[in-house]
């Protein structure tokens, strides 16, 4: 790996862990070049310009090597369950299952992408790649949903509602066990299910 490649990496990595902990009030330029800084190198600010023209240019690159991360996860998540036939609701508790456990197992990049999800700098490019990716999740779902029904809308509501119930475990308000896992997948079967073909 080249060194421009390090820094650019080192950089998303920072802006991750910074609006993570404390949101972009935290990630600040002389913040994002000071945390975990290279062997033998010292990075200032100028950094962030060159390979990023602006500091929210490299919040949208965090996001979106999330974004890519994120939606990687879900596919396996997919091809690993083989599809939909058989057992509707088992598979989908099997996928749930993955999903769930990638998720919790990622808390600051989960907490990362929360909050840039739903902030003013989620626009652009950033939307329209998010969008091409729950778009490759709506074509896998698809099947599952009568032809008449908004797929789109159904799953981006039991994507939004995944993730707010995730924060919750974060933050303590609901213990991650195998009856939390079950009554949170039941919700989410719920709104899914009305729609079913």
């Amino acid at each position: 790996m080249n060194r421009e490649t390090e820094i650019k990496k080192l950089l998303i990595a920072n802006a991750i862990k910074l609006i993570s902990e404390g949101g972009f009030e935290k990630a600040t330029t002389k913040a994002l070049t000071y945390a975990e800084p290279l062997p033998e190198f010292k990075m200032n600010e100028v950094y962030i310009y060159r390979f990023f023209n602006s500091k929210e240019q490299l919040y949208e690159a965090a996001f979106l090597s999330l974004d890519s991360e994120l939606f990687l996860a879900l596919k396996t998540g997919v091809d690993s369950i083989g599809g939909f036939d058989g057992d509707k609701k088992q598979k989908l508790y099997e996928f749930f299952l993955k999903t769930w456990r990638f998720i919790l197992s990622n808390e600051a990049n989960c907490r990362c992408y929360i909050r840039y999800y739903y902030s003013i700098y989620f626009k652009g490019n950033a939307k329209e790649s998010h969008r091409h990716y729950f778009n490759t999740m709506v074509h896998a779902f698809g099947p599952l949903f009568k032809k008449e029904a908004n797929a789109y809308a159904i799953l981006h509501s039991v994507f939004s509602l995944l993730l707010d119930l995730a924060i919750r475990v974060y933050n303590g308000e609901l213990e991650d066990n195998d009856e939390t896992r079950i009554h949170i997948f039941n919700i989410l079967y719920r709104i899914m299910e009305t729609y079913f073909a």
